[in-house]
């Protein structure tokens, strides 16, 4: 027969707490409904482990980019060999690691020589070629050097990221007039959002031409990372001067127009009430004379000098030799008038005077400045007198012509105007719309980096919580209810045996408790302790087991029809 099961009156919150009474307790259910609750503790908890791994998710930061699949293939197999996930972008095949071990895992990949470059610039000659090098691949060897150390020079500017020159060296002959000179391209890479101003452009063109024998800058072309070109065309020379003059005439109407509206901002009401235009023509012609004047002075004698010769001759005269002392042959016709010859008294006088004066000599070099103004035109707008009252009420008022005539005879003067060379002044008087100007709105939260990280934490840690508190916690407090009340039952029975003598022996008990109960009610109205504590027992059984209940009444009722 089997044992016959009896009330546990040992029964304590500590124990239904425990590990066992937990188990027991789950057990006494019935199989679906153990099954379903396992599966949904199962659930909930791979549900916990995954929120927790996805909020714990690694966030990866680039470690190298743009490697050689050999020196690549290194690099993954110590990575793996120090456990260090790792990802390559599929798009760049760049190498992602986790973002806060990216800078220690560089400094110890550089330390082991990674990522490995092949030897650049003058390191080339280094490299030991062994015997039977012939001569074109050792001037070719010296070339490359060469160009390694003009791009390094070239990659130590500032806005260039990197760069690499390629030299032509013509073929040496050795016919002069066949002669060529040599060319060099340099690609430069820039930094983003960088780039090259024209006097570096001309400075990389310089490096590289000087740095090669016989080049010359024309020779030299610089090309940016997008194909752009950077240097320009022999053409080019009257360009770069339009451009720097354009350059200084935007610099003088700037600094005149600044000057205009510092001036009138403070009767204006603040530098928004003033707005200045200036347009300038400037004389760029380049013009240089030399001049000399001489300018004597009549009354100033540097020096004089004075000949006076006087001959006299008597008797004949002339040539001595034997022509001379014949006498002249008889004229054909005779001459009249006066004969010289027979003149005692002949005298012949000469006089010279030389006199020099001194000469005022003027020498003068002009050469004019470039640059120069030669038309002013200035535009001036001023707003209205803005006055505010009390009740917030905004009043306009123009300025009078009086005070226009002022504020225009303070811009001339400022801007040094001259209506000789044609400068013109127009001062207006408007009212200005103000400009809607649209506020700077940072970006929205969920834009920053570190919010999903955040959002992550904060919804591991409420399912965390969920789970705890709105699962686990009442699963718990339920079994813990459903042993206050429970019956020790033999191990070697069936289950519908058990239930049968549960039910046959809990009503043995009822009616047992009943009869001593009605037999005490008469002996005595007051219940007693243990008749109480028996009645909350047996209350507790029902609520717990409503099915064993049932059945026991039904017994009860069969025994009565009896």
């Amino acid at each position: 027969m089997a044992e016959q099961p009896t009330l546990d009156q040992s029964v304590s919150p500590e124990k239904n707490t425990s590990a066992s009474a937990l188990f027991r307790n789950l057990t006494s259910l019935p199989v679906a409904k153990q099954v379903s609750l396992v599966i949904a503790l199962a659930a909930t908890l791979a549900l916990g482990i995954g929120i927790v791994m996805w909020s714990q998710t690694t966030n990866y930061a680039l470690l190298f980019a743009n490697m050689e699949p050999q020196d690549l293939s290194e690099v993954m197999q110590n990575l793996d060999a120090q456990q260090i996930p790792y990802e390559i972008n599929e798009a760049t095949g760049a190498l992602m690691v986790p973002e806060d071990r990216v800078h220690k895992l560089r400094l110890n990949l550089a330390a082991e020589g990674y990522p490995k470059q092949a030897p650049s610039g003058y390191q080339i000659l280094d490299i030991d070629q062994g015997f039977g090098i012939s001569q074109f691949r050792e001037t070719k060897r010296y070339q490359r050097a060469i160009e390694g150390e003009l791009a390094k020079s070239v990659s130590s500017i500032n806005s260039v990221e990197s760069a690499r020159v390629l030299i032509g060296m013509p073929q040496k002959t050795v016919f002069v007039r066949k002669q060529k000179e040599p060319t060099a391209s340099v690609t430069v890479k820039l930094h983003s959002g960088r780039s090259l101003s024209d006097e570096q452009v001309s400075a990389i063109v310089y490096l590289v031409s000087s740095s090669v024998p016989n080049m010359k800058p024309d020779g030299v072309t610089v090309v940016d990372q997008n194909g752009n070109l950077l240097t320009q065309d022999d053409n080019s020379g009257m360009m770069n001067v339009s451009l720097k003059q354009l350059e200084y005439t935007r610099q003088v109407e700037n600094t005149l127009s600044d000057r205009i509206v510092r001036l009138l901002a403070p009767v204006a009401g603040g530098l928004h009430k003033v707005r200045a235009q200036v347009t300038a023509e400037l004389d760029f012609t380049q013009q240089e004379q030399t001049r000399e004047n001489y300018e004597p002075d009549p009354d100033a004698v540097r020096s004089e000098q004075a000949i006076r010769e006087i001959n006299r001759e008597n008797g004949p005269a002339g040539i001595p030799g034997a022509l001379t002392n014949q006498p002249p042959r008889a004229g054909i016709a005779p001459e009249e008038g006066y004969d010289p010859g027979q003149d005692p008294n002949l005298k012949n006088s000469k006089e010279k005077t030389t006199k020099n004066y001194e000469i005022d000599r003027t020498v003068s070099h002009i050469k004019n400045s470039v640059g120069s103004i030669r038309r002013l035109s200035v535009a001036v707008v001023i707003d209205d007198k803005v006055t505010v009252a009390d009740n917030g009420d905004i009043t306009r008022t123009p300025y009078t012509q009086e005070e226009i005539d002022r504020y225009r005879s303070l811009v001339s003067d400022a801007t040094g105007l001259d209506p000789a060379r044609g400068d013109t002044l127009s001062i207006v008087n408007a009212s200005f719309v103000e400009e809607k100007t649209d506020d700077y709105e940072p970006p929205p939260i969920w834009e920053e980096s570190w919010f999903w990280t955040l959002v992550k934490q904060v919804l591991a840690g409420l399912a965390v919580l969920i789970i705890i508190f709105g699962v686990i916690r009442p699963m718990i407090r339920d079994l813990s209810k459903h042993e206050e009340i429970k019956l020790e039952y033999p191990e070697d029975v069936d289950e519908e045996e058990e239930e049968l003598e549960n039910a046959e022996e809990i009503s043995k008990a009822l009616e047992q408790m009943n009869e001593d109960v009605e037999q005490q009610a008469e002996e005595d109205d007051e219940t007693s302790e243990q008749d109480k504590e028996t009645l909350e027992k047996v209350k507790a059984l029902v609520s717990a087991d409503p099915k064993l209940a049932s059945h026991i009444i039904k017994q009860w009722m069969a025994k009565d029809k009896k």
